[in-house]
């Protein structure tokens, strides 16, 4: 499949990830295998060493990649275990920016003097990396999980169509909620006094007031709609008996 962002795009850019290791999120020191006697201690502990996991796990500056389930840093765009992309937007500017900065370096007088030295003399005086660091390779991130979907927030498992973690409570899919949300609201919601008597006193509010609603809260541009036939009544007759006084 090919990716959505990248369709024009032969050749990607590589932006340089900055990914938590273990050592740096738990710490590079190695402890000591404890006793026996420390060891049944902890084991009775369990809970509580569980509850200091839940905590470690909620740290600010961490988060977990949704395909491998890794540790990695929450400003990072690509999971550098899997290749993932965990923000395509983050990824595209971050492209951008890195494109854009090339191409001042391509454009920039000394590489233009540097070059033009290379192909006159054969002396390369244009650093190696220099070179490095502007390379163009070929990048293969994928946006499609490998079948389990991990929470960013706390790192457990959860459905591919979840909307919220049920493990730590994290939104997983704030749009979708925000859809749920309004949904919920729609189907409770309740044709207010306000919308009725405006309805019956303004031509057209009710007919505009029911076209608003007809597909998102049929509930409430029914009463509206028939408020409007009924202020459209009103005109009526009141015009067909002014024109029987005038006439």
């Amino acid at each position: 499949m090919a990716n959505p962002i990248f369709n024009d795009e032969q050749d990607i850019i590589d932006v340089a990830y900055q990914t938590a290791t273990d050592d740096e999120l738990f710490g590079s020191q190695t402890q000591a295998a404890p006793p026996p006697q420390q060891q049944a201690a902890f084991d009775e502990n369990e809970e509580a060493l569980e509850e200091l996991a839940r905590e470690v796990m909620l740290d600010p500056e961490r988060c977990f990649c949704r395909n491998c389930g890794q540790p990695i840093y929450k400003n990072a765009s690509v999971c550098v275990h899997c290749n993932y992309v965990v923000n395509p937007v983050s990824l595209r500017e971050g492209q951008r920016l890195v494109r854009a900065r090339r191409e001042k370096y391509e454009s920039s007088k000394l590489t233009r003097i540097q070059r033009f030295v290379r192909n006159l003399t054969g002396i390369d005086l244009e650093p190696d990396a220099q070179k490095q660091r502007w390379a163009v390779r070929q990048q293969h991130y994928h946006f499609e999980t490998n079948g389990q979907v991990y929470c960013s927030n706390c790192g457990c498992i959860v459905d591919p169509e979840a909307t919220v973690c049920v493990n730590c409570n994290y939104v997983l899919n704030p749009l979708a909620l925000r859809r749920a949300q309004m949904a919920v609201r729609d189907k409770n919601a309740k044709v207010t006094r306000k919308e009725l008597i405006l309805s019956a006193l303004i031509p057209g509010h009710g007919f505009k007031l029911s076209k608003q609603y007809q597909s998102r809260r049929p509930q409430v541009a029914k009463p509206c709609l028939l408020a409007g036939l009924a202020n459209t009544a009103a005109l009526l007759l009141a015009a067909a008996g002014l024109f029987i006084a005038l006439f």
